[in-house]
């Protein structure tokens, strides 16, 4: 009889030991979470730069606050920022670029930039300026290049040694360093930077 008493009072024991919140505790080492699954698909899709504002060197603001007052990024179609996407991949904005376009050996930096339309004193508004403006790297800082006012899409960068063709001259040519190239589709143009100054090639149509 004592034996059978102290055989239900082990098994009661081991029936306690093995239900109570220290033993559900341990298996519950992963804390329960709540609300909708996260989508693998969401968590794995690329994050492109072309959809966001580039930062700048602080040398470059001071030079564009300085010579174009009221400056800002132009905003880019879905189709240039897709050119950029494929052109120049992940690391790639739309609205500034960086190669070295003096072959100096330094790197420069490209900029897309605009300027708000104003109104005059007679009320008649300025049309929207839109420039593409370089800066190379020089001791101490940056010296500014106007490349051109006369409009743009979105900058890619045209690397030193690839090749292109000019329809202007109806001809293939290789980059001699990297330069410039805006304008997607019809009357893409291309800025190489040549005796002092940026000189402009049709190499889209």
């Amino acid at each position: 009889m004592r034996k059978l008493l102290l055989r239900i009072s082990l098994a009661l024991l081991t029936f306690l030991i093995g239900s109570s919140p220290a033993h559900v505790h341990r298996r519950s080492k992963t804390p329960l979470k709540f609300g909708p699954a996260e989508d693998p698909y969401e968590s794995s899709l690329p994050v492109y730069k072309c959809d966001q504002t580039p930062d700048l060197p602080l040398p470059i603001k001071v030079l564009l606050n300085r010579n174009f007052p009221e400056w800002s990024f132009p905003e880019v179609s879905e189709d240039d920022c897709g050119a950029v996407r494929e052109c120049g991949g992940l690391e790639a904005y739309a609205q500034m670029i960086k190669g070295d376009f003096n072959d100096d050996g330094l790197t420069d930096y490209a900029v897309l930039i605009q300027q708000s339309a104003e109104a005059n004193d007679k009320g008649v508004a300025k049309p929207l300026i839109v420039h593409i403006v370089a800066f190379f790297r020089k001791p101490g800082g940056y010296k500014m290049h106007l490349v051109t006012s006369e409009g743009g899409s979105a900058l890619i960068l045209m690397r030193k040694g690839e090749t292109d063709y000019d329809y202007e001259g109806q001809r293939d040519f290789t980059y001699p360093r990297d330069s410039i190239f805006s304008g997607m589709g019809m009357g893409g143009t291309s800025y190489i930077y040549e005796h002092g100054r940026f000189r402009a090639l049709t190499t889209s149509d």
